[in-house]
């Protein structure tokens, strides 16, 4: 059984393009097992997500404020293991994140 890491943390998302999670694959010997993004901004802020390439504002997953999204393995979808990226229509905008990663 793989050992499994947790990365919980919220991130200030600006209007422009930005990196929120690197890839985890190759030398890494990391896999992503889940992902949670979850829109905490207060003030109407959207936030685009991107997975390996950049984020541009209303493109990809779009997340209107308390919009999440979730992928996981144990529910029979694996996550991208590409890096995850984020744009937001607001500089201010805040993005509440959960990452389980095996260690492979």
């Amino acid at each position: 059984m793989a050992q499994r890491l947790l990365n919980d943390t919220t991130k200030t998302i600006s209007a422009t393009s930005m990196t929120i999670s690197p890839a985890m694959y190759g030398s890494s010997g990391t896999q992503r097992a889940v992902l949670i993004l979850r829109n905490t901004s207060l003030a109407g802020e959207i936030i685009s997500i991107a997975f390996g390439q950049a984020a541009k504002a209303g493109a990809g997953i779009v997340l209107n404020p308390n919009d999440q999204m979730i992928f996981s393995k144990d529910s029979g979808y694996v996550p991208s293991n590409e890096f995850v990226s984020a744009i937001a229509s607001v500089a201010t905008a805040t993005l509440s994140i959960h990452e389980e990663i095996d260690l492979i």
